[in-house]
């Protein structure tokens, strides 16, 4: 009888090990430049929100504004197999207000998204912003990272937490590739700046960058000043390892410029991400989200499929979303 008893004790706890390691939690990440999601109103603090007020030529009314915020919706609830993103990164918002609307359309989730925003001093009143699941993730901290360059937006950071492991995630939004590449480098030493704080402190720190960098992975800002490298193979000391850059060897991207695909929209983690301890990132997760609704599929001869965008010029698609595709990945704890 008591034979018996020990070997049950011993399946029981075989299998409660094994459940362990089979329902460890999983946090997909997710990051969408949304393309100038503005409300409707010119703030008098901002030179040049105008263009997307309902008289301008863009006629940008309420009605538009609800369909980009339902198009937007739509995708967003599509992530993760249906269940939304645990963590977004948002690029082209104006305000606090337009993603407050946001996250109101994803209510159907079931999610406790908590917002991170701060009015940046981008002239044209676009900030970065990241949403998290409440119900999962606590904010430990957040900051916002001034760049010097030309009224570019800040670089957003939140520290979030789960089981006591942190997070540190980033979101950014680098000067257009209309801008001399200096102004980009600038940003990038400001978020490298700050990942050397946190690495001095904790060199297996987990750290996450995510946004539309507005340069490819080859590109100095990324590769010299981020420091963020191509591989994971023999990363060196300090660096950075950029996720997605695989996409761009397989003639892919994220944003379509002359009728060829740009890698600018990035997933970048420390080396903290790459070890068991903490959160860790699961291996071949990285990924631009290929939806079909996301493509526009135009006739001219010689045109590529890209992003289905909100606007060309003062033209309105009812049925696009972004001039972007979405980046993701899925971290373990």
């Amino acid at each position: 009888m008591f034979r018996a008893r020990e070997i049950l004790a011993t399946i029981a706890l075989f299998f409660f090990s094994f459940a362990q390691l089979s329902f460890s939690a999983e946090f997909y990440i997710a990051s969408w430049n949304v393309e100038n999601l503005f409300d409707l109103d010119d703030d008098q603090n901002v030179d040049l929100d105008e263009e997307f007020t309902p008289t301008a030529p863009k006629r940008w009314t309420a009605e538009r504004l609800e369909r980009k915020l339902n198009n937007l919706a739509t995708i967003i609830k599509k992530m993760n197999d249906g269940r939304g993103p645990d963590v977004l990164g948002l690029c082209e918002v104006e305000n606090r207000k337009v993603v407050e609307m946001l996250v109101e359309k994803l209510a159907a989730l079931g999610r406790k998204y908590e917002i991170v925003h701060q009015d940046s001093p981008s002239d044209r009143g676009i900030d970065c912003a990241l949403i998290y699941d409440a119900n999962h993730l606590g904010l430990s901290d957040s900051r916002f990272h001034f760049v010097d360059a030309e009224k570019t937006r800040d670089v957003v950071e939140a520290k979030l937490r789960h089981e006591g492991a942190d997070l540190f995630v980033f979101v950014n939004h680098w000067p257009s590739r209309n801008n001399d590449e200096a102004q980009r480098i600038k940003a990038a030493s400001v978020a490298r700046t700050r990942i050397d704080e946190i690495l001095s402190a904790d060199t297996k720190a987990d750290i996450v960058l995510v946004g539309d960098f507005n340069d490819e992975p080859d590109n100095l800002s990324i590769r010299d000043h981020l420091r963020a490298a191509a591989s994971d193979a023999d990363l060196p000391a300090g660096s950075l390892y950029d996720t997605t850059a695989f996409i761009r060897q397989e003639d892919k991207g994220t944003f379509v410029w002359n009728d060829q695909w740009e890698l600018i929209d990035h997933v970048i983690i420390s080396p903290g991400l790459l070890d068991d301890a903490g959160f860790h990132w699961l291996r071949g997760s990285s990924q631009r989200l290929e939806l079909p609704e996301l493509f526009f599929h135009s006739r001219r001869p010689g045109a590529i499929p890209r992003p289905s965008r909100s606007f060309t010029d003062n033209n309105f698609h009812r049925d696009g979303f972004s001039d972007h595709l979405p980046v993701s990945c899925v971290l373990e704890k």
